[in-house]
């Protein structure tokens, strides 16, 4: 997979290239365009379809989530154009939920148990990911601009941990030894996966001479965990919007 997202990236990379000398000679107009943004991600590690064995959800809040970085536009035409950018992503979420027969990997008197947990399960995520996002852009006019591509994203800071308390685990499956647990906890920081990727798209309105509003979504299509990683028995994986400001200006 990764050799396919480098050859999409190099090919459009050229694309961009080819055309922006194509239309060099046409058009003396054309600009490189700057910009520079700060936002705020809200969002979780999430399921495609939500599991049965999670079954209320009895809290959520997205915790500390900035988000900053800068992107670079080409217009290949007078609407149309393609941007690159980089990009720091806190990519954070608290939640508690009740579960039941929930596979989980946990940590009771400093021996590690696999199996089915029925109880509260919390969870806290501080994920810390580098970004790169690639982008088709539509520029309207009426000062709006719209986005859609895909980004790329390395795990630079792993942060998945949390508990479970006031239930039971099953050991190795739901027909297992019951042992009661008033509060254990887990750590799944290393069992991440270092590599994301997914699609992006947005929209950005000029508010203010040269400051924007934006707003954009980031649907990862890795799942975080690998299939070999038993901690959770379902694929989860980013999925996060952000809201924010940026300032523009041509060079």
């Amino acid at each position: 997979m990764h050799k396919y997202l480098l050859l999409a990236t190099i090919l459009l990379g050229l694309t961009t290239v080819t055309l922006a000398q194509e239309n060099n000679g046409e058009d003396k107009n054309q600009k490189f365009d700057h910009t520079f943004y700060i936002g705020y991600n809200i969002g979780g590690l999430a399921p495609v379809s939500f599991p049965n064995t999670i079954r209320k959800i009895n809290s959520y809040s997205p915790g500390p989530s900035p988000s900053f970085g800068y992107e670079l536009n080409y217009k290949l035409q007078k609407k149309w154009g393609i941007g690159v950018g980089i990009r720091a992503d806190w990519k954070s979420m608290n939640v508690q939920d009740s579960v039941q027969y929930f596979h989980t990997l946990v940590s009771v008197d400093g021996s590690s148990i696999e199996g089915d947990f029925s109880g509260t399960n919390t969870t806290k995520v501080r994920n810390v990911y580098l970004t790169v996002p690639i982008q088709a852009t539509y520029f309207s006019s009426n000062n709006w601009r719209l986005k859609l591509g895909f980004y790329l994203a390395h795990l630079i800071n792993p942060s998945f941990y949390g508990s479970v308390s006031n239930g039971y685990l099953r050991k190795a499956n739901s027909l297992g030894e019951k042992i009661i647990i008033d509060n254990a906890d887990f750590n799944f920081n290393d069992n991440q996966r270092t590599f994301d990727f997914g699609i992006t798209a947005g929209a950005e309105k000029l508010v203010y001479k040269t400051f924007a509003v934006k707003a954009d979504l980031q649907w990862g299509l890795n799942p975080v965990f690998p299939k070999s990683f038993n901690g959770i028995s379902f694929n989860m994986y980013n999925i996060f919007g952000t809201l924010g400001i940026a300032y523009h200006f041509d060079k």
